[in-house]
């Protein structure tokens, strides 16, 4: 909230009311809390902004971050996946689509896929000698809010991914209960299914139903 605040007046304003009517070409502003992506038309108007940004940060006692600030060339007329950019958990990159029509798409970052994976992993295995309701219920609700966060059209492997590495990290530590491994994987595929345990196309087939798709 103060972040949102304070970086009203110090940046959004500022972009408006200085920044844009000396941009030569159009000039963008998308912020959320303190990071935020700028667009411009013209590769002079980025150069300038990106150049004038940290004296304007530094009146305020703030300063960029260096290994997330950069200027990069984002345009429809040079597609792949090599000009991706990463935001708020996004890489956003140029591909055709299936008419052959570049478009803007929009993928799990992978450091955050890997964060993500990772929490899971961590939880597990402390929490692995709970009891198996518990345990699933509380570990359906962290994947659920995953997939609310990442599911938009053209991430459908992503959430894919996510999924598999949290069931192969749940076979391992249910597994690891007792010194004896006596979970097999159609023992497991039994279990989430008895549990209803969330996949993907579940859980967009729920938002469905739910009205909230």
């Amino acid at each position: 909230m103060l972040a949102n605040i304070y970086l009203h007046y110090v940046l959004d304003l500022w972009f408006e009311r200085v920044v844009k009517p000396y941009c030569q070409g159009q000039a963008h502003i998308i912020r959320y809390a303190d990071d935020f992506v700028c667009t411009f038309q013209y590769r002079r108007d980025a150069r300038a902004f990106y150049n004038v940004l940290p004296k304007r940060l530094n009146k305020f006692a703030l300063a960029v971050a260096p290994e997330k600030t950069c200027i990069h060339r984002f345009s429809r007329f040079h597609p792949g996946r090599d000009r991706r950019f990463t935001f708020l958990g996004f890489e956003f990159y140029w591909e055709a689509d299936s008419k052959g029509t570049p478009r803007v798409w929009r993928r799990t970052a992978k450091k955050k896929l890997r964060g993500a994976v990772q929490a899971c992993k961590e939880w597990l295995k402390v929490n692995r000698h709970k009891r198996l309701s518990v345990l699933l219920k509380t570990l359906m609700r962290k994947v659920r809010g995953h997939y609310n966060y990442f599911r938009i059209v053209g991430n459908n492997r992503g959430l894919w991914t996510f999924y598999k590495e949290v069931v192969k990290l749940l076979y391992k530590w249910l597994n690891r209960r007792s010194q004896r491994r006596s979970l097999t994987w159609p023992k497991l595929k039994r279990v989430l299914e008895r549990f209803a345990f969330p996949t993907p196309t579940r859980q967009s087939r729920q938002a469905v139903n739910r009205g909230l798709a």
